[in-house]
C-alpha cells in the first residue's frame, strides 16, 4: 500500500499518491475558489497539509475519502479568509474587481453553476466519477462507501442536477 510506503519514507509513493489524486481535489477545491489558479494553490496545501498529518490516518485505505475531507476543511477555511480579507478591502475603502477564469462556453459554464447548487458529497461523487473518470469502485472507495452507497448518491446528484437544469431551460424560454 502506498500509505505505507511513505510512512516507512519512500518518497515516490507519495509522488504516485498525488498523480493519483490531484485532479480530484483540485476539482474540490474549484467548487470553492471558482478559479484555476486558487484551486490549483489550494490543492497544493492540501496535499502538504496531508503528508504532514499521514501519521495520524487511522486506516490507510480510507486515504482518498481523508484527503477529500482535508480538501474540503481547506476549501472552507480560504472561503472564510477570502470573505475577512475582501472586508477589510472594502472597509478600507479600495473596491478590487475578482475576476473568475472566462467560460470556454456558456453551457459549461451554467453546467458548473448547476453544480456548485448540489451539496458537496454529490458535488464528489460527481467529480469523481465523470468528471475525473474513476471507476464507480475508485470511486466509492475514495468517498468512503459501499457500492449501493456510492450509487446513491450518485443517483440522486444526477436527478437533482437534472432538475435545475431543466428549470433553467425553462427560465430561458
Amino acid at each position: 500500500m502506498l500509505v505505507r510506503a511513505v510512512l516507512a519514507g519512500e518518497r515516490e509513493a507519495y509522488e504516485k499518491l498525488y498523480d493519483r489524486y490531484a485532479a480530484l481535489v483540485r476539482a474540490v477545491c474549484y467548487d470553492t475558489t471558482r478559479n484555476l489558479a486558487d484551486a490549483q494553490d489550494l490543492a497544493q496545501d492540501v496535499f502538504v497539509r496531508a503528508y504532514e498529518k499521514l501519521e495520524q490516518l487511522r486506516d490507510p485505505e480510507r486515504f482518498g475519502g481523508w484527503l477529500v475531507a482535508i480538501a474540503g476543511l481547506r476549501s472552507r477555511e480560504w472561503r472564510r479568509q477570502t470573505l475577512r480579507n475582501s472586508s477589510r478591502r472594502f472597509e478600507a475603502g479600495s473596491i478590487e474587481s475578482v475576476v473568475d477564469d472566462p467560460p470556454d462556453d456558456r453551457r459549461i459554464e451554467l453546467l458548473r453553476e448547476k453544480i456548485l447548487m448540489l451539496p458537496e458529497r454529490e458535488r464528489v461523487a460527481l467529480h469523481a466519477f465523470y468528471l475525473q473518470g474513476k471507476s464507480a469502485d475508485a470511486a466509492r472507495r475514495v468517498m468512503g462507501l459501499s457500492k449501493s452507497g456510492f450509487y446513491c448518491v450518485l443517483d440522486r446528484a444526477r436527478k437533482r442536477l437534472e432538475r435545475l437544469l431543466v428549470r433553467e431551460m425553462e427560465n430561458i424560454r
